[in-house]
Formats: C-alpha cells, structure tokens, sequence
C-alpha cells in the first residue's frame, strides 16, 4: 500500500537584500579631512618643539608672529594670528616667565594696553630654529612642485571664504558631482529595512 504524503513543505522564501544606502564618505568629507590632518600636524609639532626648542608649538607661533608684528598687544596676537584668546594669555604668560618676550604697559593708553616685544633670547631662539622649520616644511610637501603647492593654496583659500555659506540653501539641481558619498550594502534589521 502506498503512504500518502501531504503537500511539499513550504519553503520560506529568503528575505530581498535591503536596497544599498547612501552615507557619507569621510575619506572625502573636507572638513574631516582637514581636521584629520591638522589633528596630525599638530602632534607632530607638539612632540617636536618642547624637545627641540623648549617651548610649545603655541609659544612658537606667538614668536614668530612678534618677529613680523612686534610689538604687539595679546588681542593682536589672537585676532590677526587666528589663535585663541585664552590660549594667547596662557601662553605669553609662559613665554615672559621663561624671558623670551617682555611685557610694557601702553603710555596714555586708557584701557591699560600692554605691548609684547621678543627679548634677545626669543630671537636667538627663532635664529636657532629658522633653518630647521624650513627643513620640516620641505620634508613634508616633498614630492609637491610649485604648481601643485599654488593650487593647493588657492584651494585652501577657496574653502576659507566659503566657511560662512556652509549653512546656505542647496543651490538648484541638488547635489553636486562631487559630494562625499557612496554607497554601502543596506544592513538587515535597521529601521529603513522595515519599510
């Protein structure tokens, strides 16, 4: 006698593969870039310059800018070397205590103004470490020619002066060609696959 067997078994069909998404792309997001690489230069020079030269890579930004600038008051320093106010403070304060600058009160200055100006020993130390930052600035554009650095500069400075239209309305037509995204296989079990 012959068994009777039921229906086949019902098979359960494999869930359709959630559609691709698009996300942003941080390797070409320019701000993350830049953060990116200014977050390593910065490290650099902080390694370097307390053990080189003894000051920090801060102090040696306000040097150098009183080589060009000297004298010059803190709120100078901040505004025109775009440097942080309280940064400035902290670190002219330090470089006085090691008597690389020198402080003089502004005569008849009715907010009680104080000019910084480079001792001997601040110059003698920028003297010192002129040739070296050269080096370190060649070491690292190494394998850049002229034109390339020229529109890299343009670029930054492009980027600079559209810094305040970031938060403007989309122009017509959408996104441009060359927006940082791409596309990533959608994940199961994320709330647009159960749409």
């Amino acid at each position: 006698m012959a068994r009777r067997t039921g229906p086949p078994a019902m098979r359960a069909k494999p869930a359709p593969a959630p559609p691709d998404e698009l996300v942003i792309d941080f390797d070409r997001y320019v701000p993350t870039v830049l953060s990116s690489l200014v977050a390593k230069l910065r490290a650099n020079a902080n390694a370097f310059f307390p053990k080189a030269y003894g000051v920090s890579l801060a102090e040696w930004r306000i040097l150098s800018f009183l080589r060009e600038n000297e004298p010059a008051s803190a709120y100078d320093i901040w505004t025109k070397a775009n440097m942080d106010k309280a940064v400035v403070s902290r670190e002219t304060a330090l470089l006085k205590s090691k008597r690389l600058v020198k402080f003089a009160p502004v005569h008849a200055s009715t907010r009680n103004r104080i000019e910084i100006t480079l001792t001997s020993a601040g110059i003698a130390l920028l003297d010192r470490s002129f040739d070296e930052i050269l080096s370190r600035h060649d070491n690292l554009t190494a394998g850049l020619d002229a034109q390339s650095m020229r529109i890299f500069l343009r670029v930054v400075e492009h980027l600079d002066s559209r810094i305040p239209h970031m938060g403007d309305d989309l122009v017509a037509g959408g996104r441009s060609v060359h927006a940082p995204v791409k596309r990533v296989a959608g994940k199961r079990g994320s709330p647009d696959s159960t749409r």
